[in-house]
């Protein structure tokens, strides 16, 4: 078991560790839920948000090996830039780390450093995922806390991460870019723009992703999000691409099984099918994969996908990304899983009640919803509906400024 204290500040300036374990026993009888990188990465930015010193202990007791990997390392540091935090015990294989954010922070500080004016760099160092150091970035960069006395927020800032684009156990860079973001510029009104610079696979990493946000307005919080009318899929749109040394054709294999995985009747809905060989200058490194993106009339964009693997045929990743994507719709579901673990701190920093219909809740989406519980005044409510399960978040309205 992970366990998550907020600290408390006595008049005196010492600091106490106020004792509470994550209530994993309320949300998911005889489990453990989710004992890695989730945790660590909702924990920093909700204690960026609402300038909660925090310290994390037991991390990854289950794993092998286990304590703080690279990623974990450059995803709270990059954090603790953002907020002006004291970052303590972050090395690798450390069990314990405690973050502590400076009571008002800005988009002017910290941050910035490794990047021009305005940027953010984040750096895995090795083919660790971009993409779940994103997840613990963009909430502090969507929300500052308070003014700089450095300076006014500019409109946007760019989020530089390098590492692996495309890597196991995490959503690839083009889910970012095709699935959540359009979802949340949709559904919340995010100005949040992705763009994949370079691809960077196992084992060197080497890929580079950009993400340009723009802050919310002073004293504003983000609007409930509801996801609960799927609405008749509209389209879908199937990009695949194979880099360095695979033999060519895979990535069209890939594409291709995709497709017809999908079924008769899905497929006559497929409205592009985007192929790309990269060149040497745009990928480090030797690697293909497929996204599948459908988009509703209701505004949902739900994905799939799918990562080559040595040993695994093309058409063996293809079908597996497009049965996938044709079950969740067949499912009735408004968001995928990858979607569903990562609203759920948008979801707890929002005003009002959100409202989102998925599958059942992975473990992922219940450590998020247990840490957000802890960190914040939302809280959660999952009720079973037609085989599917309803998230409603009453939002803790977090605001800046």
């Amino acid at each position: 078991m992970v366990r998550v204290t907020r600290a408390a500040f006595h008049p005196d300036g010492c600091l106490s560790w106020l004792e509470g374990a994550l209530a994993i026993h309320r949300l998911s009888a005889g489990s453990q839920l989710e004992g890695g990188g989730q945790i660590l990465r909702n924990a920093a930015a909700l204690a960026a948000l609402t300038a909660t010193p925090i310290r994390i202990s037991a991390i990854r007791a289950g794993r092998t090996p286990p304590g703080l990997r690279p990623q974990h390392v450059a995803g709270l540091d990059l954090v603790a830039r953002l907020c002006d935090g004291a970052l303590e015990g972050a090395t690798v294989g450390s069990t314990c780390a405690s973050l502590s954010p400076q009571a008002g922070y800005g988009p002017g500080c910290g941050g910035s450093s490794g990047g021009g004016h305005g940027e953010v760099l984040g750096e895995a160092g090795t083919a660790a995922s971009c993409m779940l150091m994103a997840q613990a970035a963009l909430p502090c960069l969507l929300l500052p806390r308070a003014m700089s006395a450095r300076g006014p927020p500019p409109g946007r800032r760019t989020l530089r991460l390098r590492g692996g684009t495309d890597a196991r156990a995490a959503p690839p860079a083009d889910y970012l870019r095709h699935v959540l973001a359009p979802a949340l510029r949709a559904h919340a009104g995010v100005d949040l723009e992705v763009e994949v610079l370079r691809r960077g696979f196992f084992p060197k990493g080497g890929g580079e992703v950009a993400c340009r946000v723009a802050p919310l307005s002073p004293g504003s919080s983000l609007p409930p999000l509801r996801l609960t009318q799927r609405g008749e899929v509209r389209g879908i749109v199937i990009r695949a691409f194979q880099a360095g040394r695979v033999p060519r054709g895979v990535a069209d294999r890939m594409a291709r099984a995709a497709r017809a995985a999908l079924g008769a009747n899905l497929a006559t809905l497929v409205e592009a099918e985007e192929v790309e060989a990269l060149p040497p200058c745009q990928a480090v490194g030797d690697g293909c994969g497929v996204l599948l993106a459908a988009h509703t009339s209701s505004g949902c964009v739900l994905g799939a996908s799918g990562l080559g693997e040595r040993g695994v045929s093309a058409e063996a990743v293809g079908r597996r990304a497009g049965a996938e994507l044709a079950a969740l719709l067949a499912s009735g579901a408004c968001v995928d899983a990858h979607a569903a673990d990562q609203l759920v701190i948008f979801a707890a920093m929002a005003g009002g009640e959100s409202r989102l219909l998925m599958g059942e809740p992975t473990l992922h989406t219940l450590a998020a919803i247990a840490v957000a519980e802890q960190l914040t005044a939302a809280r959660f409510d999952l009720q079973t509906v037609e085989g599917l399960t309803l998230m409603a978040c009453h939002g803790a309205g977090l605001t800046w400024g």
